[in-house]
């Protein structure tokens, strides 16, 4: 992942995109626009989905990367993130299966990013 959130920081260090050194909540206006560009980049790739478009879905998941990629760095997640995934990864594997659904069992647990994310600012 991380070679991958570089290419995105290179996108960022050009166009002046905010990139965070450490974990951080972000203004509403950019966690509105990063959700917005997310959302718009999930939309396209349903739409190549629903034109049976392969080129088109290949492309725009890419597109869905960098979206996350570049919300991970204006975040200041890029350190961290590859133990915060493998913590959600855990936690996903605890979950139960039953009629083709993911179930939260006995055997479930909450990903713990406490033990991760300390001392994140809560400014905003």
């Amino acid at each position: 992942m991380t070679k991958r959130i570089d290419l995105v920081k290179e996108f960022h260090k050009k166009f002046k995109v905010p990139v965070l050194k450490k974990p951080s909540l972000i203004p509403k206006n950019r966690s509105d626009l990063r959700y917005e560009l997310m959302k718009e980049e999930v939309e396209e790739y349903l739409l190549g989905a629903k034109n049976g478009d392969l080129k088109n879905i290949a492309k725009e998941l890419v597109d869905i990367l960098y979206g996350v990629y570049g919300t991970i760095l204006e975040h200041g997640l890029q350190d961290d993130i590859d133990e915060i995934f493998k913590e959600v990864h855990l936690s996903h594997m605890s979950k139960d299966y039953s009629k083709y659904k993911m179930l939260k069992g006995k055997n479930y647990f909450k990903p713990n990013m406490k033990k991760i994310l300390t001392g994140v600012s809560k400014k905003f």
